[in-house]
């Protein structure tokens, strides 16, 4: 007995719909058609091109199968470039020149210099070794600096500034609190109240 195949199933893949998929197969990952185009490209064919349509709908259901049984990507862990960054010692003398100037403009030829560096390579090998540029490193430090004088002294706002190299007490008003966030005498009445 020959059964009559029913006209509303859903027939498998021809050889020309095999073929029409196998050159989806072999495009470059980054020519790789998305889900919208393929099936743009199946409804352009609908009623001109079967093979191809049947192709389309096949490679959206392996796209789709892919991406659920897919694990999520791992999370994109930042590496230290192999050989850059500073030498130990360039560090350690470079952080103890920026501790003990504070107070005073700290400049980025001045660090090169310490470190025997040229100022753009210092740069790169500053932020290799210390992740963050020079610049925002200096100003971190200051603000940790301002919040030591606040909780040791009871020097006015201004003058913590300038101690700290900083050129006036809104200017330490604004980095404290991008940096902390909040403001300098609302933290450091919360500190005086904590103690």
């Amino acid at each position: 007995m020959r059964y009559e195949s029913n006209a509303y199933a859903t027939p498998g893949p021809t050889a020309e719909a095999m073929h029409a998929l196998n050159t989806f197969a072999v495009t470059a990952p980054q020519d790789e058609p998305t889900v919208a185009r393929l099936l743009e490209q199946a409804l352009t064919a609908v009623e001109t091109d079967l093979a191809t349509t049947r192709a389309c709908v096949a490679r959206v259901a392996a796209l789709l199968e892919q991406a659920e049984v897919a694990p999520a990507p791992a999370p994109v862990v930042a590496r230290r470039r192999v050989g850059a960054g500073l030498a130990p010692w360039q560090a350690r003398r470079v952080a103890a020149h920026v501790d003990e100037n504070l107070g005073f403009p700290i400049t980025i030829d001045h660090l090169s210099t310490l470190a025997g560096l040229s100022s753009s390579y210092f740069c790169r090998a500053f932020k290799d070794t210390f992740g963050e540029p020079p610049h925002a490193f200096i100003m971190r430090k200051r603000v940790e600096r301002a919040q030591q004088l606040m909780l040791q002294t009871r020097e006015p706002l201004s003058q913590i500034a300038l101690a700290c190299g900083l050129s006036d007490q809104a200017h330490l008003c604004n980095l404290f609190r991008r940096l902390v966030g909040q403001s300098p005498s609302h933290w450091r009445r919360s500190q005086w109240q904590e103690v």
